[in-house]
């Protein structure tokens, strides 16, 4: 690795956006802040933030800062930091935090954006449940792709169903809500993951009358102006997929988070 002092000018800048083949999502919000700074001469050239170059000229980290440039059209100095190994990406920090979409996306992983926040919101189902949630730390990006990557006809196939269920449901739960759930009850039972999905977000051949009870309550939900939160939510669809699990029914649907712990799904 080789660290140097550069004057960066909008020709250069210019040049390495050119040669960066892992584009993400311009955050232009936090480009035209940089680039205001950088005209008013608010800049700070000496903030141990480089801009990061791999082996293969590849802009691993600096892209806002290097479009920022192109905007404010002058020249500013910046440290850069060359010869970087590519595999690095994933763990580098930037001042447009850098998200799991961004990430996903950088890998060439289909419908990114989806996906990362289908397995975000699955991880941290899968801790609340397992009565640990105080104490886990949310995955970083690179351990949201590595768990992807152990598996991504599986993640690819939850999105998939994810998708249709968002819209057979009239987008009354957020495709992020209906992958955790359905990869949550899809590791304990396949066709019963599949069957409950199709009865809760389609409507159709409704087996179970708990089911029924709780398509109404988000359906009221959703159309009220009063929200519950989103853990109290996701405790009544494990809830009812117990009870369906279980071939129970219940009159009344109800979860008091003051005296019932968020069931783990059987």
């Amino acid at each position: 690795m080789e660290l140097r002092k550069e004057l960066i000018t909008p020709e250069i800048a210019k040049k390495l956006l050119e040669k960066n083949d892992k584009n993400r999502r311009f955050k232009m919000p936090v480009v035209f802040r940089y680039a205001n700074d950088m005209k008013a001469g608010r800049w700070k050239d000496d903030t141990a933030e480089f801009i990061k170059i791999s082996k293969n000229n590849t802009l691993l980290d600096g892209q806002h800062r290097m479009k920022a440039v192109t905007i404010a059209n002058i020249p500013v100095f910046f440290w850069v930091a060359y010869n970087l190994e590519e595999s690095v990406f994933d763990v580098l920090d930037t001042g447009a935090s850098r998200s799991s979409s961004d990430t996903f996306k950088v890998a060439c992983i289909k419908n990114d954006s989806g996906l990362s926040s289908i397995m975000s919101s699955y991880n941290t189902l899968k801790h609340t449940y397992n009565r640990d949630v105080q104490k886990h730390n949310k995955p970083t990006n690179s351990e949201l792709l590595t768990q992807y990557n152990l598996n991504p006809d599986f993640w690819q196939f939850v999105f998939k169903m994810s998708s249709s269920w968002y819209d057979g449901f009239s987008k009354i739960l957020p495709t992020s809500t209906i992958g955790a759930m359905f990869a949550s009850f899809y590791h304990i039972h396949k066709e019963d993951a599949i069957d409950f999905m199709d009865q809760l977000c389609k409507g159709r051949d409704i087996k179970n009358p708990s089911i029924e009870l709780l398509r109404k309550r988000l359906i009221q939900e959703r159309l009220s102006n009063k929200k519950t939160t989103v853990s109290f939510r996701n405790a009544l669809i494990v809830k009812v997929w117990n009870l369906y699990r279980k071939n129970e029914v219940v009159k009344i649907l109800k979860f008091d988070p003051e005296k019932e712990e968020f069931s783990k799904p059987i």
